[in-house]
């Protein structure tokens, strides 16, 4: 691993422990072992490394979406799969959460290019949840309006449903807030019927 990547590591892991707004380079250094000059080398500002952990995790977000998206065209077997992994994270630990959720809380505070990240992803995922619930409605498995309107709201509100289960899991240390989302949420597509 090469230092700019240890460095984003570091910050990405001390966000989703203290957010933006409570951690410093101060704390990225003393963990590596480096001094703040070292930090500034790869990423001149705060700004920019958060933008730049922010774009990666973007990246590692559509990279496991398309992923998915290869693996099976059962839009409900890929919602499963979504939540599921959010799931198994919140059970391993409370916090580990996604990124960009947890950072919205602090918008406020945060420099344009972080919050324009932050928006891109929201968009990303958002897109790819509309897609799942058109691709059921044409399968006649969708359990709301097949609209085009009634689906983009769907999917804003299972995006809302999903990050506010992982804020009521870490506020509760308790994964189960977000199994119950979970499955509440897979009500919205019926499983494929089984043809003998």
């Amino acid at each position: 691993m090469n230092r700019s990547d240890h460095i984003m590591n570091v910050a990405n892991r001390l966000i989703l422990e203290k957010g933006y707004s409570a951690f410093s380079y101060a704390d990225v250094a003393a963990e590596i072992g480096i001094q703040k000059a070292s930090i500034h080398y790869h990423f001149p500002s705060k700004a920019n490394l958060v933008q730049n952990v922010v774009s990666r995790y973007r990246q590692e977000v559509r990279g496991n979406l398309a992923k998915l998206d290869s693996m099976t065209g059962d839009p409900r077997v890929k919602l499963e799969q979504y939540l599921s992994y959010w799931e198994s994270c919140l059970q391993s630990k409370a916090i580990d959460m996604c990124l960009c959720a947890l950072l919205a809380s602090e918008i406020p505070i945060l420099p344009e290019e972080v919050i324009g990240e932050i928006r891109g992803h929201f968009r990303d995922l958002t897109d790819w949840l509309a897609r799942l619930m058109k691709d059921a409605a044409e399968e006649d498995r969708f359990a709301g309006e097949s609209e085009a309107a009634a689906i983009e709201e769907t999917a804003h509100a299972i995006l809302a449903c999903v990050h506010g289960g992982m804020l009521a899991s870490r506020t509760f240390n308790d994964a189960g807030q977000f199994g119950k989302v979970k499955n509440r949420l897979l009500g919205l597509i019926t499983e494929k019927a089984v043809t003998v």
